[in-house]
């Protein structure tokens, strides 16, 4: 329908933004590696991850919400947003990336005596130790009511053009990962 096509349009868009950002801060990093738009597929499971962030100490999924009016959380976490002055409800962007998370989580386990080196050449490495983030970037013309939204959640949701510093924050790399160049923090 033309609502779809819309609201499919808008997602897109609101995806290749967000991939404009990290691509602007990560390209030239040696240290970080972007991909977006993957679907993931796990023991009959499938994923389709918008943006997923890779660096020495772990992983961060990103989920693009096309927002154009307002979205509120409540001290229950449930999502609504407003579209021409009218609320409705929304599945939790939140949920989805911890879905996504653990979906990854498990293939990389799973897969993790392919992917990484046994150290001493006996004792499996794992990914465990790894820092796992998962975020939510909303359009940048969206509002976003934080009055009620529990602290936990605010922590997780980013407008667009600010994600890019939320994932410097949860990356936390130290001196020897800054890329000459860039600008952090």
């Amino acid at each position: 329908t033309q609502a779809n096509s819309v609201r499919i349009a808008a997602g897109v868009r609101q995806e290749l933004d967000v991939a404009f950002y990290l691509n602007r801060a990560f390209k030239e990093h040696p240290h970080v590696y972007v991909f977006n738009d993957l679907k993931l597929r796990h023991k009959g499971e499938v994923a389709q991850i918008d943006h997923l962030v890779v660096y020495a100490y772990g992983f961060i999924i990103i989920e693009s919400k096309s927002i154009t009016g307002e979205v509120s959380v409540n001290e229950h976490s449930e999502w609504s947003r407003s579209y021409n002055g009218s609320w409705q409800g929304m599945k939790s962007p939140i949920k989805q990336v911890d879905m996504q998370l653990s979906l990854l989580r498990d293939k990389l386990a799973y897969h993790s005596e392919n992917l990484l080196d046994k150290l001493f050449g006996m004792l499996q490495k794992g990914f465990s130790g790894r820092q796992w983030d998962g975020i939510c970037a909303i359009s940048s013309n969206a509002i976003i009511s934080r009055e009620s939204m529990p602290l936990a959640i605010q922590n997780r949701v980013s407008k667009s053009e600010f994600v890019t510093d939320r994932i410097l924050s949860l990356m936390d790399l130290p001196e020897k990962f800054h890329s000459s160049g860039l600008a952090y923090r």
